[in-house]
């Protein structure tokens, strides 16, 4: 007969994704409407690395955030791991990787970067794939470290195109 109860495994698995779809859904809700918050998710030695472009620090990180365009991500899935506790040096820590698509500017704005005058629909929709390690520092989940990608497309001449202020990377 099995056992109805959940063993000290199992309950750490789904805390951790709970803990993993918590995060993710404010994550992104943060950088789509809220984005001048973002920066507060990461710890203060966070590092973000965005199609090969690296950030380090909250402030750095934050102001790059705030000068990327206008987005609307979907998440079409997530994945989360545990981090054993004994390689952060007892710190708890998950791991998350994210699959989904990001938009580019705004519905019916012809100033818009992704604003297709022709048929008035939107263009540039862009997969990416984005990995966080998140660790537990008091009573709060911090982003360690940010590693996102586009998929589908050739972003370091879109980082360098004039709708992208990029004035802060060295």
């Amino acid at each position: 007969m099995a056992s109805q109860a959940l063993t000290a495994r199992e309950l750490r698995i789904s805390q951790t994704c709970l803990t993993a779809k918590a995060f993710t859904e404010r994550f992104y809700q943060r950088l789509n409407t809220e984005r001048h918050l973002v920066k507060s998710m990461y710890e203060e030695s966070g590092k973000l690395i965005f199609n090969g472009h690296g950030y380090c620090g909250p402030e750095a990180i934050g102001k790059f955030y705030e000068n990327l365009p206008k987005c609307t991500p979907t998440i079409q899935g997530f994945d989360a791991h545990e981090i054993d506790e004994k390689y952060l040096g007892g710190t708890p820590a998950i791991v998350i990787s994210v699959a989904g698509h990001v938009r580019y500017g705004n519905r019916g704005d012809p100033s818009s970067s992704s604003y297709d005058e022709r048929s008035t629909n939107l263009k540039g929709v862009l997969n990416f794939f984005e990995t966080f390690v998140i660790t537990a520092k008091s009573g709060t989940w911090k982003i360690q470290s940010d590693s996102f990608r586009h998929q589908n497309c050739n972003t370091d001449s879109m980082l360098k195109a004039d709708s992208w202020n990029t004035s802060m990377q060295e």
